[in-house]
């Protein structure tokens, strides 16, 4: 479930076109803005959230993420954590890859808010670790 505070009289809802079928929520752009070439912006959203799962009630997190129809013009997300128990207003930070400036309109859907459980938890340093297959191989180590 994802609660919503309006912030702004122009502020949209967050929306998901297909129900249980979509990974995440579309979020808007409150306002106009231009993303400079090779450059980036933070845009307002004018709404605050609250994600918890839909059946145990915990608290969830929301992973900012591009639209394929904004990526598809060079614009990507590039700040995209929303902690659980965050309650100020949601800001998108995109930036502009391309060599052209890019407008955004307000009600624009400007990127997808995808919620993920909390699995953070205490730190306990340790004298090693268990043994894996991988072991300490990364950095391409299982081929290209």
């Amino acid at each position: 479930m994802l609660r919503v505070l309006l912030l702004d009289p122009a502020a949209r809802l967050p929306q998901v076109a297909h129900p249980g079928e979509d990974l995440g929520y579309d979020v808007f752009a409150l306002e106009s803005a231009t993303l400079p070439a090779h450059g980036s912006a933070r845009l307002r959203t004018g709404i605050a959230v609250e994600a918890r799962h839909p059946v145990s009630g915990e608290p969830l997190g929301l992973l900012v993420r591009d639209r394929s129809s904004m990526a598809a013009h060079s614009i990507a997300v590039t700040g995209g954590v929303i902690d659980a128990g965050y309650r100020g207003e949601i800001q998108i930070l995109l930036t502009n890859l391309a060599d052209e400036p890019f407008p955004i309109a307000p009600g624009d859907k400007i990127a997808q808010m995808i919620p993920i459980p909390v699995l953070t938890g205490p730190v306990q340093a340790v004298a090693s670790l268990a043994d894996s297959t991988r072991a300490e191989k990364g950095f391409g180590s299982s081929g290209r």
